[in-house]
């Protein structure tokens, strides 16, 4: 089992490292423009990717070109921008740099990785075997 949570561990790493290069090349383009939107905005936007998610697997077919990671990476990442929204609220214009963007980001992704880590041993890596 620990060769398995060190596995675990090291793809949880991986991913949010991907989700965060992801966020940091946005924060670079736009800044934190996301500063803007309501939590009701932020969970429009994770209803539209989930939808996406589940119409490229029913239809297995994408028009644009690209698969459903991306959305899933779109939905971690708009997840953590909803956890700061909520603490910091919403405002009328950015109110914040991208290295203070970033400390957020990583602290809210560090929580999550805690917790993902807590609940994968209470379940026993039950989601490998699904």
């Amino acid at each position: 089992m620990a060769s398995q949570l060190t596995k675990t561990q090291q793809e949880f790493q991986d991913v949010l490292a991907e989700c965060r290069s992801l966020f940091e090349k946005k924060l670079h383009d736009y800044g934190a423009s996301w500063r803007i939107l309501r939590p009701s905005s932020l969970t429009d936007q994770l209803f539209i990717k989930a939808k996406r998610i589940r119409s490229l697997e029913i239809t297995g077919k994408s028009l644009v070109g690209e698969g459903i990671r991306p959305e899933f990476i779109a939905l971690i990442n708009y997840s953590i921008v909803g956890l700061i929204q909520l603490e910091k609220g919403f405002v009328d214009s950015v109110d914040m740099t991208p290295d203070e963007a970033l400390d957020l980001y990583d602290r809210y992704a560090k929580e999550a990785y805690e917790l993902m880590i807590k609940k994968n041993h209470d379940y026993g890596e039950a989601w490998r075997d699904m």
